[in-house]
């Protein structure tokens, strides 16, 4: 298990290791939910149709279809085109 500490500002640092696992980065969204007994869940956000515009470069247009998803998976995973 990795443990976190809460600051007095209520904020936290991922772990590297949860980090690299979930392959977030800075401005990485999350969302957080309150399930039985007191358990949190901690779920990764994935971006909005809005937030992923431009993260495709111009030599990319003729893509087919069936390789957006890879071409979208790669542009998020490099940090490309979410901010």
């Amino acid at each position: 298990m990795t443990v976190a500490t809460l600051t007095s500002k209520g904020q936290v640092t991922i772990p590297a290791t949860v980090r690299k696992a979930f392959k977030l980065t800075a401005g990485s969204r999350l969302d957080f939910a309150i399930v039985a007994d007191d358990t949190a869940i901690m779920l990764t956000k994935l971006p909005s149709l809005s937030e992923l515009r431009g993260s495709l470069s111009a030599n990319n247009v003729n893509i087919a279809a069936d390789g957006m998803d890879d071409a979208i998976s790669t542009a998020i995973a490099e940090g490309r085109g979410l901010g």
